[in-house]
């Protein structure tokens, strides 16, 4: 398997485009055309993980955390720079899944709540999709043909966890070709009458020019007679995840406490109340906050909450785990799982512990 291969592969698990426009993930440092030799996950790329890389014989590192994130001015055996430097001197591609892996509904949230033992999750903040329908006319003897060719080559007929979609109904259509017409059906001048099929099919509004231009190429007619509709609906992705259990915030508190292995960074408690259902957003979620407990939620678990954030959370009620920003340490395994379900390529998760405040 190639690094392009690869690359491909897990773009279809976490699309890269799913990523924040500040965010720079991809491939950082390597060569597409390179062979893999095996997968390091880690939550970041250190010139230890580095090490543990070549000690497995593995020429992939995939990091949640890009190595790279503002602009290098040099690569030197400064800073990142020797972390830079490294990585070519053996031949180590680093791919970055960052914000579009924490998209996913089985990104690194759903990783961290799987850890805490909460397999059952769905999307906190779920994503407004820019959706289209296609409404495409085809004659009944080239409806399977163009149905057939435009569900295994066009972006399209998929939804959530369903492939090949599609709906059809039949109609009457009718045309008169012009003098400079070259119709399929007909004679110029003369008004035909055709048995024909409405095929619809669902896809991502960012494919209309692959799913215009497939029309076009195993269409059978010279002008094919389609509609392209925008659908208000949810995409299958978001951040953050919630799920239900019955405990107490001391409870889950000790609970996360025990699976990390050292104190939580800070808790918010705001009231005794029972919790019921329980939000996470791995990293730095407290920005939102506000919309995470619209959705029901009793507790949030996330990092990186500053003071003012917690204050305004107790005055208004919000329970808040404050777990640092290391908690996401719990996606190497779930990367690494998620990996090697749906890739055949041999994974490693990393050992390596980068949390700067050790």
């Amino acid at each position: 398997m190639k690094i392009s291969e690869l690359y491909a592969q897990l773009d279809k698990l976490a699309p890269f485009s799913d990523s924040e426009a500040w965010d720079n993930t991809g491939l950082l440092v390597g060569d597409m055309n390179a062979q893999v030799s095996g997968v390091l996950t880690a939550l970041d790329c250190s010139i230890e993980t580095i090490d543990e890389a070549i000690d497995k014989d593995l020429n992939v590192i995939v990091s949640h955390h890009p190595l790279i994130f503002s602009k290098m001015a040099n690569v030197n055996e400064e800073g990142i720079g020797q972390i830079v430097r490294k990585l070519i001197k053996h031949d180590i591609n680093l791919i970055a899944m960052h914000t579009n892996l924490d998209h996913q509904p089985d990104g690194v949230s759903h990783m961290i709540a799987k850890r805490l033992g909460y397999e059952n999750t769905e999307i906190l903040l779920q994503h407004q999709g820019n959706f289209k329908k296609l409404r495409v006319n085809i004659t009944v003897d080239d409806k399977e043909e163009f149905k057939e060719n435009m569900l295994n080559t066009a972006s399209l007929g998929r939804m959530g966890d369903y492939s090949d979609v599609s709906f059809e109904y039949p109609v009457k259509g009718q045309f008169k070709p012009n003098d400079q017409a070259n119709p399929t059906l007909g004679q110029s001048g003369e008004l035909e009458f055709v048995d024909e099929y409405v095929l619809e099919f669902i896809f991502d509004g960012r494919d209309i020019k692959d799913v215009v231009s497939n029309i076009y190429k195993y269409h059978p007619f010279e002008e094919p007679a389609f509609d392209i509709i925008s659908i208000d609906r949810k995409r299958d992705s978001g951040l953050g995840v919630s799920f239900e259990c019955q405990t107490t915030l001391e409870d889950l508190k000790e609970k996360i406490e025990e699976i990390i292995k050292r104190p939580i960074v800070n808790l918010v408690k705001a009231n005794d109340k029972a919790i019921n259902k329980v939000g996470i957003i791995g990293g730095s979620g407290m920005s939102y906050a506000v919309e995470a407990f619209k959705e029901g939620i009793d507790v949030l678990i996330t990092g990186d909450v500053k003071y003012h954030e917690a204050y305004d959370a107790k005055f208004n009620g919000q329970n808040i785990i404050d777990a640092g920003h290391y908690l996401e340490f719990l996606m190497k395994d779930g990367l690494k799982e998620l990996i090697e379900k749906n890739i055949e390529v041999e994974v490693f998760a990393s050992e390596i512990s980068t949390n700067p405040f050790e």
